[in-house]
């Protein structure tokens, strides 16, 4: 998994449940069909979230994920790998990235 830097992640709300509250992490790898996501909080591996976020201009609401695999690093963070659930909602991730790295 991706070391991570501060200010190289985006910030994202994450909810795990309609009746929990939401949660925060931050994305530390994004590509239209997986992604990398920090947390304090411990989630199982193929625990289904909904993500919101901001990327460039784009905001992006509930973007569905399934938790690939979960390791805990030394310093207590959560680091999960992702992939993305929805291909309508990678399109439009691809989109968001393309035009953030221009």
């Amino acid at each position: 998994m991706n070391q991570n830097k501060a200010d190289s992640c985006i910030p994202a709300v994450i909810k795990t449940s309609l009746d929990l509250p939401p949660l925060w992490g931050r994305l530390a790898f994004l590509s239209p069909l997986d992604g990398e996501l920090v947390s304090h909080f411990e989630l199982p591996e193929g625990k289904v979230l909904a993500l919101t976020f901001e990327l460039g201009r784009a905001s992006f609401e509930d973007i569905r994920a399934r938790i690939k695999k979960a390791l805990r690093d030394p310093h207590g963070y959560y680091n999960y790998s992702l992939v993305f659930l929805d291909p309508a909602q990678s399109d439009l991730l691809k989109a968001a990235i393309n035009e953030a790295a221009r």
